[in-house]
């Protein structure tokens, strides 16, 4: 039986590419020095991006972003529990939640860096609640050791997503950051994912209370934004969807994604780029009712419409 700390940090993750491919169209990829930009599209079905395809994906990975996979087996009602476990708000835009639940299944899918802890679980301890990361993942990033501290935001406006997401990543840079780090990380260590093994688990807490830090740091930021010309593209014919998918690569490839993310950090957090910086973003014709539609299929039993 091979030696459990020698299991790829890979094998611990519940995500799988081949899933979040089906749902969501690689729109593309830019690189500049340690910051990777990458952005995707709801995938289209005959000649319209398929958001219902999409929302129901997510639906369906809700519970394993509340639990995991061995709580899920052993529930009767797995759904019903992470509902429990989430603070249901009436108000969809204002819940940070969702972003964080696409972030995780980005994160865990394309990087193949398993989430460390169940963050919705804290909620039911008041004494583990912490205004932190919006997800924690600890793997391997460019064939090193790494902490992934992830960040969402889903922004009507592109830049304001993009300058929030890298106001909130410097929080973990600023002043008093090591102490708030460390307690999150505690935290975190005290409500481990079951999707680790024992020994990961166990290297975890070595790591977190050494007097050095043997691990890089990754940030994985999730952007959504509105960006309303897509919906004209999908009012012309097309052969087929691969070509509604090359015409929005290509308007997406005008927006210079990587050249909004460098020119944010020139401007007030240049020090962060020392750090792995990587970006995901999806574009969505109306923001609003894309979570507003992620939280009537998760709940069900409620809707603002």
């Amino acid at each position: 039986m091979e030696n459990e700390i020698e299991v790829p940090w890979s094998e611990h993750t519940v995500i799988e590419e081949s899933e979040l491919l089906e749902n969501l169209s690689d729109a593309g990829e830019w690189r500049e020095d340690k910051i990777k930009t990458s952005s995707f599209i709801v995938s289209p079905s005959y000649g319209t991006l398929d958001y219902d395809g999409f929302v129901n994906f997510l639906r369906n990975k809700f519970m394993f972003f509340a639990l995991s996979e061995e709580d899920i087996q052993e529930s009767e009602r797995p759904h019903l529990e992470a509902q429990q476990l989430s603070d249901y708000r009436d108000d969809a835009k204002m819940d940070g939640k969702w972003g964080e639940l696409i972030l995780f299944t980005m994160v865990e899918g394309f990087l193949d860096i398993p989430m460390m802890s169940h963050k919705l679980g804290w909620k039911q301890n008041p004494t583990d609640q912490v205004k932190g990361s919006d997800g924690l993942f600890f793997g391997e990033y460019e064939g090193s050791p790494t902490l992934g501290i992830g960040e969402a935001k889903m922004y009507t406006d592109l830049g304001d997503g993009i300058e929030e997401a890298l106001d909130s990543t410097d929080r973990f840079h600023g002043e008093d950051s090591q102490l708030r780090n460390q307690h999150e990380l505690t935290v975190a260590m005290g409500n481990p994912s079951d999707n680790l093994s024992k020994e990961k688990i166990e290297l975890l807490s070595s790591l977190f209370t050494g007097e050095s830090q043997d691990y890089q740091m990754l940030h994985p930021i999730f952007v959504g934004y509105e960006d309303e010309e897509i919906e004209e593209f999908q009012t012309n014919p097309v052969e087929d969807d691969q070509e509604l998918v090359d015409q929005l690569q290509a308007h997406i490839e005008d927006t210079d994604l990587l050249s909004k993310v460098t020119d944010s950090l020139e401007d007030d957090y240049s020090h962060l780029r020392k750090h792995w910086l990587t970006f995901f973003f999806l574009p969505l014709e109306d923001k609003d009712r894309f979570v507003e539609n992620v939280k009537a299929a998760i709940y069900p039993w409620t809707t603002n419409h």
